[in-house]
Parts: structure tokens; C-alpha cells; sequence
């Protein structure tokens, strides 16, 4: 018996090690305290370790998904009867994907639908269905509504349809040098490039949170209502522009750059009596919505703002109101013009050679643009007066203040005091030697059609901002720069520029309207500063009608071939463009003879 109990006693030992319900608790204790520690020991990891890379995803997911950044506003452009038309604006596209998981026994039918619809390959649209296990593949980013619209109402299960919102120019090329693009900044969300995109950033972005603030309501859990209290969308702006003579003009200067091969052009159209800009074209142009295929990165440069140029004998017309500002020049005056003057060490021509050896008065010198005419003006009333004019008076060193961005100064370091000598001053009496933009010229050349007031040129006309506040902007009067009794001796002498028939300008003539101007033929400078190159810039400044004038206009074509002179080129160009205006605005003829002579 007692062997026996000690038998039973020693198997009860064996299950105790291998059967028993103790034993297996204890197993089961040691495997859950083990697993407890790992996962506290995971989640310490997660929460405290690596607490900051968990965060930074976390608030790229929810950033994404709560897409709270503003809607930017649209730019509008307005024709003469009020009518807006949109010239930029936040447009919804889709990227299109499918689920292959989705496509079930469909999947030749489905490919066949998507690929009609997009454009694609029905063989590659095949391939991605068919990858069964893939959750996600793209058929095509940037789909436009219309489009996405159609394909989803073809019930095709697989169809994954993501939408956003991109910037979207209706017009493309239309006025692209002043709207600009849009692009992203290191935020990754839209900023204005270039143009009214930019220098209205601020105001077409609207206003929203930054990454820190969107945070920072993240994580107190008040990211519900975000969009209705902290985000206020862009302002909507109406520019000076008018559409249609915006387009006119940019077909005007594609055609006359084509015709002779230039490398570039720029015509500009102004009130004269407000700055506003009606008509900004720059050729070659691009187009916005396809920015980033542009290679060369030089065209995106508004030219008429951000290059200056040696402008030639245009800039006669300031020389002239020099010398009958000074009181030692009138209308009347002459010299006599052999076709040559040295000065210095320098012998200075009239363009092309021309030896009239006559006496030339004031009204002459104009129509046939004689350099020497120039010479004897600014030889007459002294360096200084004229520096002073021009720099002083004039203020021709100083930016116009337009509020388009990337404007440059003008270049008049050749009449310096300190460095200047007698030619440089005759040089730059006939526009050489200087440089200027064309938005400078035209902003000084339309004090001739406004009475000596020069102002200053703007091409945003009013911002709507969402609240119902508006902004317009209220022309500006920089100063009356020349005199009013100046302005009524030169005005006609500029008008025959164009009027009589010896005049530079006068393939710029409008039938039954008077228009004054001046021409302007201007060699450019070597890129290594050797001299000159034996290219040319043409450019004509001209307005009308002079009895009350509506519109100053500026034309300018760069290195043309095979011709020489302007009256071929930015002459004609602005001849046509000025036709166009009285048409379109139906402008009464302040010559009606012209019209019953024809």
C-alpha cells in the first residue's frame, strides 16, 4: 500500500510538470506578461521615441484631407461696354486611376470605355486592370471636369477619381506677359509667378492657415470649422485691359514680327489722361497653362517693363522740349545741317548719311529725324540745362511705379557729371548712349497728348475682395513735367511728323483723324561693349487725335531683316492699331477732309 501511494505520488509529479492546469496557467502568465512588456514596450517606442516622425505623418494625412488652403481669386479683363471676361481662374481637374482589385470580369470592357475616354492606349489601360492585387493605378492626371463627368457616368466599378484644383487661363497666350502663372511655394501651396500672378499674390491667394497654426488646432481637436473661421478666399481684380484691343494688337505684332523676321516686339496702348494701360502685347509670348514646357526661361520677362533700350530718335521730341523750354529754341528756329559735326575727336551723322545742306527748322528736323538737328539743340542751351531737363525735370531716371513686378531703372549713367563729355551729351540728344523701357517712354512721351502732365500707368482697375470691400485705383498725376505753352509749340511740330510728306511717320496716318508721333531708329549695342552691332531697334510713339487724344500708343520691333528704317515696321503697326481704336471706340473724325479728298 504504501508503494503504491508513492507510485501515484510520482506520476502526480510527472503531470505536474507537462499536464497540469497549473502548469499550463503559469505558461499562459509568462506568455501574457511577455507580450504585455513587447507591446508597452512597442507603444513606449511609438509614443515617446518616435512621438515626433508618427506626429509629422499624421499631420501630412490630415493637412491633406482637411484642405483648407484658399481659393485664389479670378482676374478679369473688361471691354468698353463694362462686359468682364475671365482671363484666369481656379479650375477643378481630375486625376483618373482605377482599382484592378474592382474590375471583376469587366475588365476588356472597362479598358475599352477608359481608353476611348482619355485617349489612351486600350492595351495599357488592359495592362493596369489587370494587375489584381494593385489597389491603386493611374490612368491620367489633369482631366478636365467635363471629361471626368463622362467617364463617371459609365458606372465603372473600378474608377477612382481624385479631384483638385488648378489654376486655368481660358485665353492661353492672351495677355500673358501681365497675368503671369502660377506656381507652388516651399509650403506646397500656390504662388504667383511673374505678372499680376505676382505682384497680387497677397491678394488673390487670400488668406489661411500656416502649417504651424493648422497644427497647432490639430492638436487641440478644433480642425472641424477650420475652413469657415480661419480661411478667407482670394479677391477677384478686374484689370485696365480691354480684350479687344489687347487681341488686336497681339495679332498686329505676331504679323509684323513674322513678316520681317525680328527677334522680338512690344506695342503698348494708354489713356493718356489716366495711365491706365488698355493694351500690353510682347512678342514672343507663352502660354500659361503650360508653363513648365518652356525651356527658355527669358520669354516669361515682361520686356516692356523689364528691358530698357537705346531709343533712338524718339527721344528727339524731349530734346526739342528742352531747347523751347529754355527759351533760346522756337518752332522757328533753323541751323544749318551739312550731314556732319565733329565733336571732340567724334563726327557725328545724320541716319543713313543724309546731307540736306540747308538750313532745317524745328518742324523739318522732326519729319526727317536729322541727328545734327538734335546736336544743334542740345549744343545750344548747354550740357547742363539739358542734363537737368531730362534727369531732373523729367525725371527720366526714376521707374514708372506701374504695378506690374520686375520693373527696371533706366540707364542714364552717360550724362553723369562727373564722367560725361560733349558727345556723350550730342549722343544722347538723338537716344544713344541712354537706355530706356518701353513703359518709361511711353509714360513720358504721353505728356504731349495730356497737356505736360505725365501719370503714372497702372493695369489693375479694381480688387473685390470677399467681404464686399473694394479697392480701385484712383489715377495718379506724378507732375506737370513740361509746360503747357511748351506742349501747344511742339504738338504740331509732331503732328506733321505723321501729317506731311516728308514725315518719318507718316505710313502711321489715319484717315480723317489727326495723329502725331515720332519715329525712331536706333542701333543696339554689341553685347561685349565694342561698339555697336549693325542690328536696329524700330520704334514708333504716336497719339490721337490731337484735338482731344484718346489713346497714346507705343511700337517696337528688334532687329527686323532686311530693312532698315522704322516707317517699314513699328510705323505701319501702329498706324493700323490707331485704326482699329477710333473703329472700335467710333471715335468722330477731327479731320473730315481727309475723308472727302479719298
Amino acid at each position: 500500500m504504501q508503494r503504491k501511494a508513492k507510485k501515484k505520488f510520482g506520476q502526480s509529479a510527472f503531470r505536474f510538470g507537462f499536464n497540469s492546469f497549473s502548469t499550463r496557467l503559469i505558461i499562459m502568465g509568462g506568455i501574457f506578461f511577455v507580450s504585455v512588456n513587447i507591446i508597452s514596450g512597442r507603444l513606449f517606442g511609438v509614443q515617446v521615441r518616435e512621438y515626433q516622425s508618427w506626429k509629422q505623418k499624421a499631420f501630412a494625412q490630415q493637412a491633406q484631407i482637411a484642405n483648407i488652403e484658399p481659393e485664389r481669386g479670378d482676374i478679369y479683363v473688361r471691354n468698353k461696354d463694362g462686359g468682364l471676361q475671365a482671363v484666369a481662374v481656379s479650375k477643378r481637374f481630375f486625376e483618373i486611376g482605377v482599382d484592378p482589385r474592382k474590375a471583376g470580369e469587366r475588365l476588356r470592357q472597362d479598358a475599352q470605355t477608359l481608353a476611348e475616354a482619355l485617349s489612351l492606349d486600350v492595351s495599357a489601360v488592359a495592362e493596369k486592370l489587370a494587375k489584381r492585387n494593385d489597389p491603386y493605378e493611374t490612368l491620367a492626371k489633369h482631366v478636365p471636369e467635363e471629361v471626368a463627368a463622362r467617364i463617371q457616368g459609365k458606372n465603372i466599378p473600378s474608377l477612382v477619381m481624385t479631384e483638385h484644383r488648378e489654376r486655368y487661363y481660358p485665353l492661353g497666350n492672351f495677355a500673358s506677359h501681365i497675368i503671369g502663372f502660377v506656381g507652388y511655394d516651399s509650403e506646397g501651396k500656390s504662388a504667383g509667378r511673374y505678372g499680376i500672378e505676382l505682384g497680387q499674390d497677397g491678394a488673390l491667394r487670400g488668406s489661411g492657415l500656416s502649417a504651424d497654426e493648422l497644427r497647432t488646432l490639430m492638436d487641440k481637436g478644433s480642425l472641424w470649422g477650420a475652413k469657415s473661421f480661419y480661411v478667407q478666399n482670394g479677391a477677384q481684380i478686374v484689370l485696365t485691359l480691354d480684350p479687344n484691343i489687347q487681341s488686336e494688337a497681339e495679332k498686329d505684332l505676331a504679323e509684323e514680327v513674322r513678316q520681317w523676321n525680328a527677334k522680338s516686339g512690344n506695342v503698348i496702348v494708354m489713356d493718356p489722361k489716366t495711365g491706365a494701360i488698355l493694351a500690353l502685347a510682347n512678342y514672343p509670348s507663352f502660354d500659361p497653362n503650360t508653363y513648365a514646357k518652356e525651356k527658355n526661361l527669358s520669354v516669361f520677362l515682361n520686356s516692356a517693363v523689364s528691358l530698357r533700350y537705346e531709343p533712338g530718335s524718339v527721344f528727339k521730341p524731349f530734346t526739342l522740349a528742352a531747347g523751347l523750354t529754355s527759351g533760346k529754341i522756337t518752332p522757328q528756329s533753323s541751323y544749318y545741317d551739312s550731314g556732319e559735326q565733329i565733336i571732340g575727336n567724334v563726327k557725328i551723322h545724320n541716319a543713313g548719311n543724309s546731307a540736306p545742306r540747308k538750313m532745317i527748322d524745328m518742324a523739318l528736323f522732326l519729319q526727317r529725324s536729322y541727328n545734327l538737328g538734335a546736336v544743334f539743340i542740345e549744343r545750344t542751351i548747354g550740357n547742363q540745362a539739358f542734363r537737368d531737363f531730362v534727369l531732373k525735370t523729367l525725371r527720366f531716371g526714376d521707374k514708372t511705379g506701374i504695378d506690374v513686378p520686375q520693373e527696371i531703372a533706366n540707364s542714364f549713367g552717360n550724362l553723369d557729371g562727373k564722367y560725361a563729355n560733349d558727345v556723350n551729351y550730342a549722343e544722347a540728344s538723338f537716344g544713344q548712349g541712354i537706355a530706356v523701357t518701353p513703359i518709361k517712354l511711353i509714360q513720358m512721351f504721353a505728356a504731349f497728348a495730356n497737356s505736360g502732365i505725365v501719370m503714372q500707368p497702372y493695369v489693375v482697375d479694381t480688387v473685390q475682395f470677399p467681404d464686399g470691400t473694394r479697392k480701385t485705383t484712383t489715377p495718379r498725376i506724378i507732375g506737370q513735367m513740361i509746360d503747357r505753352n511748351v506742349v501747344a509749340q511742339e504738338v504740331p511740330l509732331l503732328e506733321g511728323v505723321v501729317e506731311a510728306k516728308l514725315g518719318s511717320g507718316r505710313p502711321a496716318r489715319v484717315a480723317g483723324y489727326r495723329i502725331a508721333g515720332k519715329t525712331g531708329t536706333a542701333d543696339i549695342a554689341s553685347s561685349d561693349g565694342s561698339g555697336y552691332s549693325g542690328s536696329v531697334n524700330h520704334t514708333f510713339v504716336g497719339f490721337g487725335p490731337t484735338t482731344d487724344p484718346k489713346f497714346v500708343i507705343l511700337t517696337r520691333i528688334e532687329e527686323p531683316k532686311g530693312v532698315r528704317y522704322a516707317e517699314a515696321t513699328a510705323v505701319p503697326l501702329a498706324g493700323k492699331i490707331m485704326k482699329y481704336l477710333v473703329n472700335y471706340y467710333g471715335i468722330p473724325p477731327d479731320k473730315p477732309e481727309d475723308l472727302t479728298q479719298q
